[in-house]
């Protein structure tokens, strides 16, 4: 799903607890990486090397290209122009589909500037405070999708780009 915003966001995890009986929350910036690495130490959990991205991530690539000249691109082709379902691209090692690429997924975690500084361990409250989201999308060449990836935006923002995940107590 995108075009939500963070608000949109947090907003879905209760009434999907309240359906489930279980509970869900959005991640906070610590646990999303953890969860993107699954246990490697190299910039993707594929490795290093951005050139495999096409196997692993929807970037932009030469299709994408097609249709969005102006993007900085890959040279690979995986045939999405834009986002894709889940699942197309292998998993990491914990079997988690679509943590980099795909769409840029929203935390709870304040955004901080100078990178982590024991925020990233925590959600924030403050409605007028910039989330981290995570991930890199589709637009992004593979380059800058990597375990490691962080901006900001607002938490009212919903963008073509921008989605969630949700993780369960």
């Amino acid at each position: 799903m995108v075009c939500v915003s963070q608000q949109d966001a947090e907003a879905y995890a209760p009434w999907l607890s309240s359906q489930t009986g279980r509970r869900y929350r959005l991640p906070t910036e610590a646990e999303w990486e953890y969860a993107a690495r699954s246990g490697t130490e190299t910039a993707r959990f594929w490795g290093d090397d951005p050139n495999q991205a096409c196997d692993y991530a929807n970037v932009a690539d030469q299709t994408a290209k097609k249709e969005y000249p102006w993007l900085k691109i890959h040279d690979c082709a995986d045939g999405a122009v834009h986002i894709t379902t889940v699942g197309r691209y292998r998993a990491n090692h914990f079997g988690l589909f679509d943590m980099l690429g795909n769409v840029l997924e929203w935390t709870c975690s304040a955004y901080t500037g100078g990178g982590y500084d024991g925020h990233e361990n925590e959600c924030t409250n403050d409605a007028g405070s910039s989330r981290v989201v995570r991930g890199g999308s589709w637009v992004f060449p593979a380059a800058g999708v990597r375990s490691a990836i962080r901006s900001e935006d607002g938490p009212t923002l919903r963008n073509f780009n921008v989605g969630f995940r949700l993780a369960q107590d």
